[in-house]
């Protein structure tokens, strides 16, 4: 045990974080390959029809947009709460684990669904949003990790330190919350045209 933590801290903070994402892709991908059975009658991004409605439906864009924010913002400060306390660290491992695993099973499904087509369908959905939302989360956990480490693991610290950690993250957490806006606004105004004019396709 004490071998495998000495390698686990040779490896540094980032590359732990990609194997724990890597683990977390394999999972989903043999899980969407294995159980391939219990699902793939009742997931709606495979049924024509459900793309169909999208495709056709006039978005109300306001409504949409109240929803991509509610979702954006409920996971950003859920995750800034837990990461003050002691199981910030499991807590984020999970999230990178869990995120491995949705991002592996989307697109071994859409793939296995749509072939080389669900390329495009995997393009619509994560365009161009994305582009903000993964140096976000990456910035996110970086910072989380460290805030959390440096009250709990390297030295305890007692209500007035952990405070002074928190609001030195302050300026940071109010940044990434700035682009996390403008990510909805891609989501909802930018991402949702083009994905319209991508199942155009389908």
């Amino acid at each position: 045990m004490h071998y495998i933590k000495l390698q686990l801290r040779k490896l540094g903070e980032v590359k732990l974080g990609f194997l724990i994402l890597a683990t977390g892709i394999m999972l989903g991908f043999l899980f969407a390959r294995i159980f391939k059975g219990f699902y793939w009658d009742s997931i709606n991004l495979l049924d024509t029809e459900y793309l169909y409605k999208i495709k056709n439906t006039a978005i109300d864009y306001p409504v949409l947009f109240r929803y991509v924010l509610w979702n954006i913002y409920r996971n950003f400060i859920l995750f800034w709460v837990i990461c003050t306390t002691a199981i910030g660290v499991p807590y984020m491992t999970l999230c990178i684990l869990y995120g491995g695993f949705q991002c592996g099973f989307f697109l071994t499904v859409i793939l296995m669904r749509y072939s080389l087509k669900g390329i495009l369908l995997i393009f619509g959905y994560t365009f161009p949003h994305y582009l903000l939302y993964i140096p976000v989360a990456f910035l996110c956990l970086r910072s989380g990790y460290w805030l959390c480490r440096s009250m709990y693991y390297d030295n305890k610290t007692g209500r007035r330190g952990k405070a002074e950690r928190i609001a030195r993250h302050i300026v940071l957490i109010v940044l990434l919350a700035l682009v996390l806006l403008l990510g909805g606004l891609l989501e909802t105004y930018v991402a949702s045209f083009i994905l319209k004019k991508i199942l155009l396709l389908f």
